[in-house]
């Protein structure tokens, strides 16, 4: 040890290394490093330093080691939404329900860069984004009614589908919702309305019906917004009592909605469900009577069938949702339990979680991010 002389102290890194470094780490970590000195804060919860950190670590690196799975847990509807940890080789090594989720028996829809939208319509109008990461939470105002509604009209609340995406061109949060509305003691059929809500003007506005044709609508039991547009399963009808299967689009860039065709997959299925696969749109199919299972993808706008897969040995499956490396969470057998299916290998794994009776209502892969929901 050198005695009686000062040491000198190098002058530190420059700001724009530090933000580069910076913007390449976990999420974890960065949470941790807002603690090491004021400068470091500052930069960390900048609006440039989020945008930085989405590209470089968020649309870089898959290291998802968590999914949320929601079930109905009673006969009145209640919803119980549970937080599972993985491991690298996808195995189960805790869960626990999400007790104090900001918004009791909400549906969940994302992530979107780490945010959520949640929905609860059964009840009361409450709508919500919530980052779980920063605990950040954004109310959203009451959804508004159509323009020049006939009078005793209502809307149905149990019959309301939403999406939840991100405008890259304008850098803005949206969430759309279609809701079918009624008129007292009347049977006639009306067209549903579609509402965008916009985080940056913090408002809603009526974008209009859709065309009288379309009937039926369904939320995924997954996130699918695939390069900015917003994917639905549903059905047109084509008169008499005869409805065509259709897939509904909503680019959160243009607000346009678009309608395609689903491939032609063996008939009759039993399960139809929209996923992704290889960042592509995919439609899983489960047939009625012989075991297997097929699996298309949407690529330039032409279906492909990119697998036939024999189930008899797995017993009764049900696609619930996509998980990374060609893998998908599946539920298996009477008990409904979750398993992993490589399309690879053909190989199933037993996740090691069932929850008997009630069935899974959607599993959503997560991944932590700093976005902010304040704007500006």
């Amino acid at each position: 040890m050198l005695k009686g002389k000062a040491i000198k102290i190098e002058d530190p890194l420059p700001e724009d290394l530090i933000t580069e470094i910076l913007s390449w780490l976990p999420v974890k970590a960065l949470l941790q490093f807002k603690c090491v000195c004021k400068s470091w804060y500052a930069i960390i919860i900048s609006q440039a330093f989020l945008s930085k950190h989405l590209n470089n670590y968020y649309d870089n690196y898959d290291d998802s080691d968590t999914f949320f799975a929601q079930y109905f847990v009673t006969k009145l509807g209640e919803l119980a939404l549970y937080e599972f940890l993985v491991d690298e080789t996808s195995t189960i090594l805790s869960y626990e329900e999400l007790r104090e989720r900001p918004i009791y028996n909400s549906f969940i829809c994302g992530p979107c860069n780490g945010i959520f939208y949640l929905d609860r319509y059964s009840y009361r109008d409450h709508r919500a984004l919530w980052n779980p990461a920063t605990n950040e939470l954004k109310t959203l105002p009451p959804l508004i009614r159509k323009p020049n509604l006939p009078s005793l009209s209502f809307y149905a609340g149990v019959k309301e589908v939403f999406g939840f995406g991100f405008d890259r061109v304008t850098k803005d949060y949206k969430v759309v919702v279609i809701k079918s509305w009624s008129k007292t003691n009347s049977k006639i059929r009306y067209p549903l309305s579609v509402f965008v809500y916009s985080l940056s003007t913090d408002s809603w506005r009526y974008w209009g019906d859709l065309p009288q044709n379309y009937k039926l609508l369904s939320n995924n039991k997954c996130y699918i917004c695939l390069n900015g547009v917003f994917y639905w399963l549903g059905s047109d009808y084509s008169g008499g009592k005869t409805y065509d299967e259709a897939i509904i689009s909503f680019d959160m860039a243009t607000d346009l909605i678009q309608d395609m065709q689903l491939p032609d997959y063996d008939k009759p299925a039993r399960e139809t469900v929209l996923s992704v696969y290889h960042d592509s749109l995919a439609l899983l199919t489960v047939h009625d009577i012989k075991d297997f299972l097929e699996i298309w993808t949407l690529k330039e706008g032409c279906w492909t069938k990119q697998f036939t897969v024999g189930t008899s040995s797995y017993g009764r499956i049900s696609p619930i949702a996509h998980w990374k490396n060609s893998k998908f969470i599946f539920e298996c057998g009477p008990c409904k339990k979750l398993t992993l299916f490589d399309i690879i290998t053909q190989e199933i794994t037993d996740l090691g979680y069932i929850k008997d009776i009630h069935s899974c209502e959607g599993i959503f892969v997560y991944r932590g991010s700093l976005a902010s929901l304040i704007q500006g």
